[in-house]
């Protein structure tokens, strides 16, 4: 049976014998050996958070992380990650401690060493690729908005879009932004026509914007706290 080229013997022993060391390690600091998170059960669903030894424990026994991102489940090797260490995902090895996780995970099997991602699962075929490839795409039916925010979450900056996306992205993107300043403006111009026709229409209008829109001035943000 032919090995896969990312399959090396030595790893596989290091990476036991580190699981072997971080066991004993928490015995001798619990009492017991670490059970771990039951297969399939979220930390959402467990009483207590993970000891920190436990969190490092589900990393270094295995080369791979499952990544569910918005149900669909991805499997990729931890080193893949780490090329691009300043990213959300390029962080997630360093997380050891819960709170630390919650911060760039949605939730985690520790068990199932899988770490669950509410975003666009579209969105993050592109966005693993770069992991794997090191070559950024938009996906062509993807709103250049929408893939904007991705990029923001993931923490990967648009100037590493190929050439061949940046023209399409940016036109897309300059557009979208130009339909919702109009829609923006449309929504101003209506509020304007509903008061026009009305008895004491100026203080009408002052009257709503300070009511049913607090960023309007300081005193609207001031009588919510009333």
């Amino acid at each position: 049976m032919r090995k896969r080229p990312d399959e090396n013997p030595a790893e596989f022993e290091h990476a036991g014998s580190e699981c072997d060391l971080l066991n004993l390690a928490l015995l001798k600091k619990t009492g017991k050996m670490p059970a771990g998170i039951n297969r399939g059960e979220s930390r959402s669903t467990s009483s207590l958070p993970p000891d920190p030894m436990e969190i490092i424990r589900s990393k270094a026994c295995s080369r791979r992380v499952k990544l569910n991102v918005g149900g669909l489940a991805h499997e990729v090797l931890w080193r893949t990650l780490d090329r691009l260490p300043r990213t959300r995902l390029g962080k997630l090895r360093d997380c050891n401690t819960h709170e630390s996780l919650m911060e760039s995970c949605d939730d985690y099997n520790l068990e199932g060493n899988e770490y669950f991602f509410d975003r666009h699962p579209g969105a993050f075929t592109s966005i693993l690729n770069f992991y794997r490839t090191g070559k950024l795409h938009m996906m062509e039916e993807m709103c250049a908005l929408s893939f904007s925010q991705e990029l923001d979450y993931w923490g990967i900056d648009e100037i590493y879009l190929e050439s061949c996306c940046q023209a399409r992205y940016h036109q897309k993107k300059e557009q979208m932004n130009e339909e919702l300043k109009r829609e923006a403006e449309t929504m101003r111009d209506r509020e304007g026509e509903e008061f026009d026709n009305t008895f004491c229409a100026e203080k009408r209008k002052k009257l709503w914007d300070l009511l049913e829109k607090p960023s309007s001035s300081v005193a609207a943000k001031v009588i919510p706290m009333w």
